[in-house]
This record gives structure tokens, C-alpha cells and sequence, in this order.
């Protein structure tokens, strides 16, 4: 049963990346909308290299966590993942709709 478990756990993480790659490459495409264009006259941005940006800006910006260990259980860790993949764009999304109302 454990083994299942697993299984669904790394087919859902494989599930989950290009979904938060997608999501993360959205929202930059509506806060490009919002502050580059207007400000610096710039062309909008499609999804496509919104995706491609939100992925490099990730890859070079991505910090590993101290070698502490971790005592929760994996369905935790998992679980905190989804979260911060999923919540993380759509709060940044939320305050830059919020920072917009003031422009």
C-alpha cells in the first residue's frame, strides 16, 4: 500500500509542475500587463515566454533549505508543496491587483 502511495505522490508532483509552471507563467503575464507596459511602454507578453521567464527567474532564484531534517511525514511535505505552488502566484497575483488599484 505504501508503494501506491509513492506512485500517486510522484505522478501528482509531475501533475503539479507544469500546472504551477503555467500558473506562475499567468500571473506574470497579468502583473506584465498591469506595471511594465504602462510604465516602460513595453510590448505585452504571451503566455509561451511568460512561462519560459517565470521558469528561468525560478531556476536562478530557487534556494535549498538548510540540511535540517524534516520529521513530518512525506503526505505533509507533499501537501505544503501544493500549497505553496498553487497559493504563492495567486497571492502575489492578489497584491499586485491591489498595488494596481493605485496606479
Amino acid at each position: 500500500m505504501e508503494a501506491l502511495a509513492v506512485l500517486g505522490a510522484v505522478l501528482g508532483l509531475a501533475l503539479l509542475i507544469p500546472l504551477t509552471a503555467i500558473l506562475r507563467g499567468w500571473v506574470l503575464t497579468i502583473l506584465w500587463g498591469w506595471f511594465v507596459v504602462p510604465t516602460f511602454d513595453m510590448p505585452q507578453l504571451t503566455l509561451a515566454p511568460a512561462i519560459g521567464i517565470a521558469l528561468v527567474v525560478s531556476y536562478l532564484t530557487h534556494q535549498i533549505s538548510s540540511g535540517k531534517k524534516d520529521d513530518r511525514a512525506a503526505s505533509d511535505q507533499i501537501g505544503k508543496m501544493i500549497v505553496h505552488a498553487i497559493v504563492g502566484p495567486l497571492f502575489t497575483l492578489l497584491f499586485g491587483w491591489v498595488v494596481h488599484l493605485f496606479m
